[in-house]
C-alpha cells in the first residue's frame, strides 16, 4: 500500500507539472517502485490522455478524403509493389521507417491521412504519432480495402476460431507495469517517449497479414497455442476492447454462442464518461508477465490500444481484422473511386 501511494504521488506530481490534472486520480494498489512506464502513462495523460478520449479511433473514411482529396497530405505506407499496382492519386510512399521524419517535415496546416492495405496498420502507426504529439494524423478507415473493390479481397471475413464463448471472465488482480528502457541520449521525458516512438515505428506491425516481426496476429495463430482440454492461450491475455454489446452474443447464458474467445476479458472503449484503460481505473489488470492480444470490432481501435500498450512495455499484438467472426466488413463504407498505378 506504501508503495502505491509513492506511485501515485509521483505520477499526481508529473501531471501537475505539466499543467494538467486528473480527477480522483489515484493509481492501482500494485507493489511495484516508480519505473519509466509510469512516467510515460503521467506525461501521456497529462497531454490529453488521447487513448482512454472518444477519439480513438482516429480514423477518416474514403468518402471524406475523396471529397475533400486536395485538403489532406496523403502518406500511403504499404509496400512499394502494392504501392504501384494502385493508390489514391495524391498519395505518396513512404516506409513506416520514415514516417515519424516525413510527418514532422509537413509544414502546412493539411491533415495528414496515413493509408495502409486495410487501416489497421495505418491505425497502429497513426496512434504513435498522436502520441508524438502530431494531433492531425488519422488513418484511412478500412485503407484501400474502402477505396475500390479492386482491393476488397485483402480483408478477411467470418474466420472461425476454436472455443467461442458468452461466459463472463474478470479482470485479474492488478499487477506491476512493464519495466521500460529509455535510451540516454535523450534528456527530457518528451525526447525519451519519441525516442521509443520512432523505434516502435520502424518495426513492424502486419497487414493484411501477420510477418516475421508483427505488432499483430490472427486467429489461425491463436488457434496454434489453443489448449482444447482447459480452453486457455499459452502464456497469452486477450483483451475485448469496445464499447458495450461487442463483449456479448445473445444472453450471456448462450454459452454456445460466439461472442468471444475463452478467457477474453471486456475492457471498455471510452464513451465520453467511462474508460477501461486509465490508469485510475483498469489498466494494471492488464498483465504484464504474458502477452497480450488486443481486438475489437473491426480491427481498428485495438491497433491504437496495441500501440499505446506496447510503448508501455507490453508484448501487445492486435487481433487482425477484429471480431470477424461475427462482424463482417460493412457495406456501407464501401466505394468505387478511381486509383492510379505506378509511382
Amino acid at each position: 500500500m506504501k508503495n502505491s501511494f509513492k506511485i501515485c504521488g509521483f505520477i499526481f506530481s508529473i501531471i501537475l507539472s505539466f499543467n494538467g490534472c486528473l480527477k480522483d486520480f489515484s493509481i492501482s494498489e500494485v507493489n511495484s517502485e516508480v519505473n519509466n512506464s509510469e512516467k510515460i502513462i503521467a506525461y501521456l495523460e497529462a497531454q490529453g490522455d488521447f487513448i482512454n478520449t472518444i477519439q480513438i479511433p482516429a480514423v477518416d473514411s474514403a468518402l471524406d478524403v475523396n471529397d475533400n482529396l486536395y485538403s489532406y497530405e496523403i502518406l500511403d505506407i504499404r509496400s512499394s509493389d502494392k504501392f504501384v499496382a494502385g493508390h489514391i492519386k495524391t498519395a505518396k510512399n513512404v516506409t513506416p521507417a520514415n514516417l515519424f521524419a516525413t510527418v514532422k517535415s509537413i509544414s502546412s496546416g493539411k491533415i495528414i491521412i496515413i493509408v495502409s492495405q486495410t487501416g489497421q496498420a495505418a491505425s497502429y502507426f497513426t496512434s504513435l504519432l498522436r502520441f508524438a504529439g502530431f494531433n492531425k494524423v488519422y488513418a484511412l478507415k478500412y485503407g484501400m480495402v474502402s477505396w475500390n473493390p479492386d482491393f476488397r479481397l485483402s480483408w478477411v471475413d467470418g474466420t472461425n476460431g476454436p472455443g467461442f464463448t458468452n461466459r463472463v471472465y474478470e479482470r485479474p488482480s492488478p499487477s506491476p507495469l512493464p519495466a521500460v528502457t529509455f535510451d540516454n541520449s535523450v534528456v527530457t521525458i518528451k525526447e525519451k517517449i519519441n525516442s521509443r516512438i520512432k523505434s516502435l515505428i520502424a518495426s513492424s506491425f502486419g497487414d493484411p497479414a501477420p510477418n516475421s516481426l508483427p505488432a499483430s496476429t490472427d486467429l489461425l495463430e491463436l488457434s496454434y497455442i489453443y489448449n482444447n482440454t482447459d480452453s486457455t492461450y499459452a502464456n497469452t491475455f486477450i483483451v475485448c476492447f469496445g464499447l458495450d454489446g461487442l463483449y456479448f452474443l445473445g444472453p450471456n447464458g448462450q454459452l454456445d454462442n460466439p461472442g468471444h474467445p475463452p478467457q477474453a476479458v471486456f475492457y471498455r472503449q471510452s464513451n465520453g464518461y467511462v474508460s477501461d484503460l486509465r490508469s485510475t481505473t483498469y489498466l494494471q489488470t492488464i498483465p504484464s508477465s504474458k502477452d497480450i492480444v488486443v481486438y475489437s470490432k473491426y480491427g481498428h481501435s485495438s491497433a491504437f490500444v496495441v500501440a499505446y500498450l506496447r510503448l508501455l512495455g507490453y508484448n501487445a499484438k492486435s487481433l487482425l481484422f477484429g471480431a470477424n467472426w461475427r462482424e463482417n466488413l460493412p457495406q456501407y463504407g464501401m466505394q468505387d473511386y478511381p486509383y492510379v498505378t505506378g509511382n
